[in-house]
């Protein structure tokens, strides 16, 4: 029974494992179907695209893009059959993408590097190859899908309107086509969008222009366009200036617009004129008829209507009546002037004429004959009908006569101007009876009256009014009428004086003018004795504080007294620094200063630097006050120097370049100057004077010494000196005595002379490297200098005297060893060369140390006497005292 039940559960086992067998085959097969699936699937979706041209397209390289991504590869090309001179290049598009591709509408581009006056496209490629980008053919996945399926296209090799971005699309209207496709739209000359598309229609111009997006409010329906000037050229006399936009705008052209503020918030329109200028934006509707004798060569394209040298209409066109002998011009005027042309309105031609007595429009040589307007009143009632006369109107005037002593160019129909207007001209020149002056009439215009009174200046102009001066240079230039013939001008300082004056006096040019102007504006005239004139003369600068105050007017030599009389004028606004106590000083110009590494030059004006002038302080300005026509005497600073110092003698055995004006300086501050040189008994007394403020420095033992370039082979000293020249300086001393006669030492003193401190004598066998300045050495530590050295007055030592530092005066003990640290010792043995020295400092320029015993003695006096050895001993080393 039992094993009954074995077998029984034997065999429900083995049918539990049966469809394992069946699970396999079916894996393998649905496996297989996803492989065949993933084959036709990463396949992709073939299309054909035509293009003119293969260049630069390569089978399995060449990738088709959609905003820089890759959704395909071009895996064929071949000839097209249809038309041999294209090629059909087949394009596998990913499946993915391939349900937005294959649309009706899609546009294939191929892009290349390509470089057009409108700018560079294609740049990527260059590094990457040519590849293909693409347009849809909709916006939205919603219009895309509702297209319908298309396999085979015709690709581009430029990028075509892209009409469906997002911006704004006008239609510009013109009579004729004058801009091309891409030109670009300007606004305020910023690029906002370009011509995408030309067409005929009913006999005009239809330009399509795109707006992008954030510039589309800029457009609304008062907006004006008109086509660009790719070269503006304006000639007249006063200039040619020439004008050029872009190299895109010159080939092919370019459209401009402005929209005017009172409606922005007008909505667009679609449709909008295409104006030649901007001007004709501007031009008003109306009419205006000019009738003459004869056309006078006016040219309508390039003559326009001018109003006191402002564009204010276009002639349209012109033509000869012959029913009345009469041409006939057309004019539209800018809206702004419309009012002009009215009944006090006069119109006449400018163009150039040339007389023996008169020479007028010249400006028309270069912009050719134009048509000029006036009118009487701006008020008057507007007409469109007017006769165009020769001559302009003719203005009434008041009358003045002007005194001159030469003519120069004036003579009858000389123009006057006022701020390079025309206000006036002459009208007669004639030869005062018993006098050698000229009696010249003059009219001032009536509308110009009022800038005429008694404050009035005339002279006599040229065309280009120069005048060079080391204070400035002043170029004028007028037209060029005036420029051939000249003028007068007329210059009103005082807008509000009388109106009482009818004779005026001319000067002959604009410097004598501008110096009359000067004397004229207010001031007080000085006179100032001097010695001799040097560098000054007639125009020479007066400064206050480096600010021009005056000039020099002239000067005299006086024989009486052997002197220079010098009259100045100093301005009005300056008068109240002029007193008793005003010093005025002859100035050089320049003042050298050198402090090196920096060299400072300090100058008053080119002016000075050249022709001299002179400038004045006043100490006090509470002194007496002074009268116009007061004399002064030129201040001598090294006169009120000496009054104000002390004097002090120095003896020196030669000059050593120093001269009269020399520095005297103290911590390199100049405290007084060398005021005389004298040979003395085959000696050189300076006579100094030092500022009293600085006397306290004259001690018995002051040291005066000689500061100056040198050079040797210790090296170079004093460079500065080589600019600014010697100057002696003063070392003082501690004695309470005062002196005021010095010799010059040979030697600067050392640096520590005069300072507070221990000073000991050191007597010694030789100097070895020892300087003035070497170091003195406790412990290696620096404690003091040698301040000097000399030998011993028998001859058998070195006498050195030591300065030791106040903060170690107490290390100094009457049992102290000093010996030389400047010498090096070295120990020779088996195991090397052992060198020893003091410091690296000492090695070099030598020094001196000090060791003191364990047990020291008392602190030595000032003068107290070492001996200096010339090497420690080896127990000196091993001292170690506490003091």
């Amino acid at each position: 029974m039992a094993h009954h039940n074995h077998d029984q559960h034997a065999v429900v086992r083995g049918r539990g494992t049966l469809w394992l067998v069946w699970l396999i085959p079916l894996v393998a097969l649905l496996m297989a179907g996803w492989l065949v699936y993933k084959h036709y699937d990463q396949k992709g979706t073939r299309i054909v695209v035509v293009f003119d041209s293969g260049k630069g397209i390569e089978v399995g390289k060449t990738p088709l893009l959609y905003q820089g991504i890759k959704i395909g590869t071009v895996t064929d090309v071949s000839v097209d059959k249809n038309d041999i001179y294209k090629i059909r290049a087949v394009i596998t598009v990913d499946s993915r993408d391939a349900t937005y591709v294959t649309r009706k509408g899609t546009t294939f581009i191929k892009v290349e590097p390509r470089i057009s006056v409108t700018g560079i496209t294609g740049l990527d490629t260059i590094l990457k190859g040519v590849y293909i980008d693409l347009y849809p053919a909709a916006r939205t996945e919603k219009e895309i899908l509702k297209k319908p399926l298309q396999f085979e296209f015709q690709g581009l090799d430029h990028y075509p309107p892209k009409r469906y971005e997002k911006g704004l699309y006008l239609t510009l209207v013109s009579p004729k086509a004058a801009v091309r496709i891409n030109a670009p739209v300007l606004y305020k000359d910023f690029t906002v969008g370009q011509i995408i598309d030309k067409r005929l229609v009913g006999g005009k111009i239809h330009y399509t222009a795109y707006i992008k997006q954030q510039y589309a409010h800029l457009v609304n329906a008062g907006s004006k366009f008109w086509k660009m000037e790719a070269v503006e050229l304006q000639a007249n006399l006063a200039g040619v200036r020439v004008k050029m936009d872009s190299l895109a705008t010159l080939l092919t052209g370019g459209v401009a617009f402005d929209s005017p503020d009172g409606n922005v918030s007008a909505k667009p329109k679609s449709l909008y004129t295409l104006y030649d200028s901007k001007l004709d934006t501007r031009l008003d509707p109306d009419i205006v008829t000019l009738v003459a004798d004869k056309a006078y060569n006016i040219d309508p394209t390039f003559s326009m209507v001018m109003y006191k040298g402002f564009k204010v209409g276009k002639i349209l066109s012109l033509h000869y009546d012959t029913a009345k002998s009469q041409t006939v011009f057309k004019i539209r005027f800018d809206r702004r002037f419309r009012h002009l042309a009215n009944a006090k309105a006069w119109f006449w031609i400018v163009k150039p004429v040339i007389g023996i007595r008169k020479i007028k429009g010249l400006d028309a040589i270069l912009s050719g004959p134009y048509i000029a307007l006036d009118t009487q009143d701006i008020h008057a009632s507007i007409k469109n009908r007017f006769i165009l006369h020769e001559e302009p109107i003719p203005l009434k005037g008041e009358k003045i006569h002007l005194r001159a002593l030469h003519a120069e160019s004036i003579q009858s129909g000389t123009a006057i101007f006022f701020k390079n207007i025309p206000i006036g001209e002459i009208t007669k020149v004639r030869l005062l009876r018993g006098s050698d002056r000229l009696d010249i009439e003059a009219t001032i215009f009536e509308k110009y009256r009022d800038f005429l009174n008694d404050s009035s200046l005339f002279y006599v102009r040229s065309g280009v009014e120069m005048e060079m001066s080391l204070q400035e240079i002043h170029i004028k230039t007028g037209s060029l009428e005036s420029i051939v013939i000249g003028g007068v001008s007329m210059v009103t300082p005082n807008p509000k004086a009388g109106h009482k004056k009818r004779r005026f006096f001319i000067y002959k040019d604009y410097k004598t003018f501008k110096h009359a102007r000067y004397l004229r504006s207010g001031g007080a005239f000085y006179h100032i004795i001097m010695k001799d004139l040097g560098s000054l003369q007639k125009g020479s600068p007066i400064l206050y504080k480096k600010v021009k105050a005056g000039e020099v007017i002239s000067y005299r030599y006086r024989p009486k007294h052997d002197d220079i009389d010098l009259s100045i004028f100093i301005q009005k606004d300056f008068l109240s620094r002029i007193n008793a106590s005003t010093r005025f000083e002859n100035v050089s110009g320049m003042e050298l200063k050198v402090h090196l590494p920096d060299v400072e030059v300090k100058m008053d004006s080119l002016q000075t630097v050249l022709s001299g002038g002179l400038r004045f302080t006043t100490p006090d300005l509470h002194a007496a006050k002074v009268k116009s026509g007061h004399y002064f005497r030129l201040f001598d600073a090294l006169a009120a120097l000496k009054a104000d110092s002390v004097a002090v003698r120095l003896w020196m055995d030669q000059t050593h370049d120093l001269r009269v004006g020399s520095r005297v300086l103290y911590k390199d501050f100049p405290i007084g100057k060398i005021t005389a040189l004298h040979l003395r008994d085959d000696r050189i007394q300076a006579d100094l004077a030092i500022q009293k403020r600085y006397a306290y420095l004259l001690h018995e033992d002051s040291i005066f010494w000689l500061k100056a370039f040198q050079t040797d082979l210790d090296g170079i000293k004093n460079i500065g000196n080589a600019l600014s020249g010697p100057a002696i300086v003063v070392t003082p001393g501690r004695s309470k005595a005062r002196a005021y006669r010095f010799e010059l030492a040979e030697n600067p003193p050392p640096p520590t002379y005069g300072k507070p401190g221990l000073r000991v004598v050191l007597l010694g066998d030789r100097r070895s490297s020892l300087e003035a300045g070497s170091p003195i050495y406790y412990r290696q530590v620096p404690i003091g200098v040698v301040e000097s050295w000399a030998l011993s007055d028998d001859a058998t030592a070195v006498r050195i005297t030591a300065y030791i530092e106040p903060r170690y005066a107490h290390l100094v003990r009457n049992n102290a060893k000093f010996y030389i640290a400047g010498a090096f010792g070295m120990d020779v043995n088996l195991m090397g060369v052992k060198v020893h020295t003091e410091t690296l400092k000492t090695l070099v320029s030598g020094g001196i140390g000090m060791a003191v015993p364990d047990k020291p003695g008392p602190v030595v006096p000032n003068g107290y006497t070492f001996k200096l050895y010339n090497e420690p001993k080896a127990e000196w080393m091993q001292w170690h005292p506490k003091l």
